[in-house]
């Protein structure tokens, strides 16, 4: 979540290559993202905002890049031609435990690295804050992440990458186990597992040609696997025969293949960056499920909906990026950054006979978007280090798959419900401003900036059209373009060593973190119920003077969140007290090659709740 926008508005890249989507659906069905292993993350770049000029249609609230190591950049911090890396670790909150094993080596032309992480745990321990009967969580992963580099030239470089891993989990459910609409369930037991692989060819090289003189052409594919399997027993019901067993499946798995090439160039004043991109994402899900019914025996296949079904039809998007960046040095003090970006968006869904039996009557819609992102930037550099800068960003986002071609249908007795696709939806927009300054050295860095961003054409998947005109008992429902939305704020980021201030603090710093977020339906007056509360944090940190030992308080400050949009809702939204919490960190470098890390969080022991977790809850939930 960036800024209040989250989810699959803000583009999460590893190496350059996107992650597959999040997607979920009622109680037991969703599938999330996945990053590789601490380990194995070189740097991490986070872009606040729209960025759709360089990344395309998903960064529409912002960017996650991660970066790897490679092999080269391990080995040069030993005196050889091979680094290695083992690593053990262990975390209270949900008892988990982590190993993981690492190797890279590095001769003239050739370069390699493998690593490999087991990590286990159970659910988050928070025994002593409720007085309902826990949930139990059983979690298994192992990831393998392998890279070779072949210095094809001086200037050239080819690299392969291999990355799998698989998470499985164990799940009873017994908060809910008896209470609300599971009134009548003993037990509600979860069986998931997620799998991964990315595979990715890189070359880097150059030309000697003015235009295109640093070049990277990436080719990779992606694919992304979610099973879920739920067993709901219900038989807390006073009579017998309404003893049953809810069985429910859940499938979802994505395919990514995709090029792309990027080259940079200086000419004079200008420096380059131009890039094209092409991506073919398949997507299918699929939820099954079975009603038993214990005392008879018998199974049925419907049940409110009749399994097997589709949410969506299979559908093949196809996205085509251009775009082009030009850094110019106006004078030693002025730089203007211009930027475009043309976009080519296709969706192409497929209604096979899994989809089609359940929805008969729907022709699933197509669609065709296009798109021009510009940017533009300028700085200013004064002499004493301060930057000060301003920026337009347009973004943008094709409409996905899932709200183009959702599909609803329930059937509670003589009632209907029914979504039908939307061939007429937009894509989303979003006009991004942004003013701000930095300044720093070696020991002191300082920060500000001032944002305001205008989205429009926000969609809401499965907004209620109200009652089928030709049938009084099916009530519509379809994904729309609704809002439009305004989100603003102000964020400040400062770091020094405190030694500047006074010879008597030598060893120690000091970090700070301020950001203030606000946002509203313009149509409405109402505010946006996903931005999170005002936070800051403080960090005090302290290393000895042969660095030997590091030390960090950070102490973590999240104001009461308190302008909820409630208009829509038939609950009134629980609503979190600001809340102050203290983390302990201490690193000691046993040897030269040897660490160990240490950290007591919520050293006080507070009580609190993260807006971002209780946000769709209503204020009569017992915690």
């Amino acid at each position: 979540n960036i800024r209040g926008i989250g989810g699959n508005r803000v583009s999460i890249e590893v190496d350059g290559i996107a992650s597959t989507d999040q997607f979920d659906t009622g109680d037991f069905s969703n599938s999330s993202r996945s990053l590789p292993e601490i380990d194995l993350i070189k740097h991490v770049e986070i872009l606040n905002g729209p960025a759709s000029t360089l990344y395309g249609s998903d960064a529409l609230g912002g960017v996650v890049a991660v970066t790897t190591w490679d092999p080269a950049d391990l080995v040069s911090q030993t005196p050889g031609d091979d680094f290695y890396k083992m690593r053990i670790g262990y975390e209270g909150k949900n008892h988990s435990q982590v190993a993981s094993g690492l190797a890279a080596w590095q001769q003239e032309n050739i370069g390699a690295l493998v690593s490999i992480t087991h990590r286990q745990g159970k659910g988050v321990n928070n025994d002593d804050f409720v007085d309902l009967e826990q949930d139990k969580l059983d979690w298994d992963s192992y990831s393998i992440f392998a890279k070779a580099t072949f210095a094809m030239a001086e200037n050239d470089l080819l690299t392969l990458t291999l990355q799998s891993s698989k998470r499985s989990m164990d799940s009873e459910n017994n908060t809910w186990a008896g209470a609300a609409k599971f009134s009548n369930s003993e037990f509600i037991t979860g069986d998931d597992e997620i799998d991964m692989t990315r595979v990715s060819l890189e070359y880097q090289f150059t030309t000697g040609l003015t235009l295109f003189e640093d070049n990277v052409f990436r080719m990779y594919y992606l694919d992304s696997e979610t099973e879920q399997k739920t067993t709901d027993l219900r038989t807390l019901a006073p009579d017998p025969d309404d003893h049953i067993r809810i069985d429910r499946n859940f499938n979802y798995q994505q395919e990514i293949i995709g090029a792309e090439f990027n080259s940079f160039a200086q000419l004079g004043q200008h420096s380059l960056v131009m890039g094209i991109d092409f991506s073919q994402t398949t997507t299918e899900e699929q939820r099954d499920g079975t009603h038993t019914t214990l005392s008879t025996g018998v199974v049925k296949k419907t049940f409110i909906e009749t399994y097997p079904l589709r949410d969506f039809p299979i559908s093949k998007s196809e996205e085509l990026g251009i775009f082009v960046q030009d850094e110019i040095e106006l004078s030693s003090n002025w730089t203007l950054v211009p930027a475009l970006r043309f976009d080519y968006y296709h969706l192409k869904p497929s209604a096979d006979s899994l989809y089609l039996q359940n929805n008969p009557n729907f022709n699933v819609a197509s669609i065709t978007e296009t798109a021009w992102s510009p940017k533009l930037g300028i700085l200013h550099h004064f002499d004493n280090g301060i930057t000060t800068y301003a920026q337009y960003v347009r973004g943008f986002r094709a409409a996905p798959y899932e709200d183009v071609n959702t599909t609803l249908n329930l059937s509670f007795g003589p009632f209907n419900y029914k979504a039908i696709p939307n061939p007429d939806l937009k894509s989303e927009q979003s006009d991004g401003f942004e003013i701000g300054f930095r300044q720093g050295d070696a020991s002191t860095h300082i920060s500000a900036a001032l944002f305001y961003t205008r989205y429009k054409d926000f969609i809401e998947t499965k907004v209620n059209l109200g009652k089928d005109p030709s049938d009084p008992f099916t009530t519509l429902f379809q994904s729309q373009n609704l809002s439009r939305v305004e989100i603003y704020g102000f964020e400040l980021s400062y770091k020094t060593d405190l030694q500047n201030w006074s010879n008597k603090l030598t060893g120690l710093s000091l970090a700070t973190n301020l950001a203030i977020t606000e946002g509203n339906n313009i149509e409405t007056g109402e505010p946006i119920n996903s931005i999170s509360p005002a936070q800051a944090t403080i960090n005090l940190g302290w290393h000895s003077a042969n660095n030997k030992w590091q030390l960090n308080m950070v102490n973590t400050l999240t104001k009461a969140k308190t302008r909820v949009d409630e208009s829509n809702s038939r609950v009134s939204y629980y609503k979190p007290a600001g809340y102050g919490i203290v983390d302990f960190l201490a690193n000691y470098k046993v040897t030269e090659n040897s660490e160990i890390r240490f950290g007591i969080f919520n050293v006080t022991d507070k009580q609190y709740w993260n807006w971002q977790d209780v946000r769709n809850l209503g204020s009569e939930e017992v915690f």
